[in-house]
């Protein structure tokens, strides 16, 4: 575990432990946590070409706190990006929904710490989210991620939170890729549109086409998703 600068205590797994000369931090989204069924399997899979450090957010997992929604959780991930870059020269960010939201805010801050980011269902602003949970669709995604690990401590949902829409072009000369399935209720893939589009280069996006929400898309074709996110840290991590 690693301490943030405001006392949270973040829980990690560290797959690799230097097998390789690169990793990759995994950032689950709101409700997920590392030690999930899906999450453990991403990570493995991973593992097989880079090093994996896999978090929990505050409220979440393993890891201290409450939940804020990504109002202060870009603190969680500086705490694991100082200390993965004690031990790897080149990092890569794979962030999930609110943890990619927590991504984008934080990379912006902090460009020289990471080397390439993926951005996955990320909400181009916290306010925007649609979340149609009344929707069928919603409802099976959400009972699929209700896997043992999943849950969250809420703390106070209001508090002021960075919009990714406006701090994305702060992650410049960072290369972003943005993934987005066309049937995410959840965070809609106009979300992914807008924050391509206020996006500096070098900047990719991959539509999943019938691809739902986040970490689902793994869930539903590992290997589709998988082939997107290893291609382009292949290109992007030296």
């Amino acid at each position: 575990a690693v301490m943030t600068s405001d006392g949270v205590r973040i829980s990690l797994d560290w797959y690799g432990q230097g097998a390789h000369p690169t990793a990759v931090v995994s950032c689950p989204g709101f409700f997920q946590s590392k030690d999930t069924v899906t999450f453990r399997r991403m990570s493995e899979s991973l593992a097989q070409t880079h090093d994996v450090v896999a978090m929990d957010f505050r409220g979440h997992g393993r890891s201290s706190g409450v939940c804020t929604f990504s109002a202060s959780e870009r603190h969680d991930l500086e705490a694991v990006l100082q200390w993965a870059q004690r031990r790897y020269h080149h990092l890569g960010v794979l962030g999930f929904s609110l943890g990619a939201a927590t991504a984008i805010n934080t990379v912006s801050r902090h460009p020289e710490k990471v080397t390439t980011v993926i951005a996955v269902s990320a909400p181009a602003a916290f306010e925007d989210i649609e979340l149609q949970f009344w929707t069928p669709e919603a409802m099976r995604t959400g009972v699929q991620g209700l896997e043992p690990g999943a849950g969250c401590r809420p703390g106070n949902p209001f508090l002021k939170k960075e919009r990714p829409l406006e701090t994305i072009r702060h992650v410049a000369p960072i290369p972003v890729l943005f993934i987005h399935g066309t049937n995410d209720v959840i965070v809609g893939i106009e979300h992914s549109r807008r924050l391509y589009a206020a996006a500096s280069e070098p900047k990719r996006f991959d539509i999943v086409p019938n691809g739902r929400h986040a970490e689902a898309l793994f869930r539903d074709d590992p290997e589709r998703f998988l082939g997107l996110v290893r291609a382009w840290f292949s290109t992007t991590l030296p």
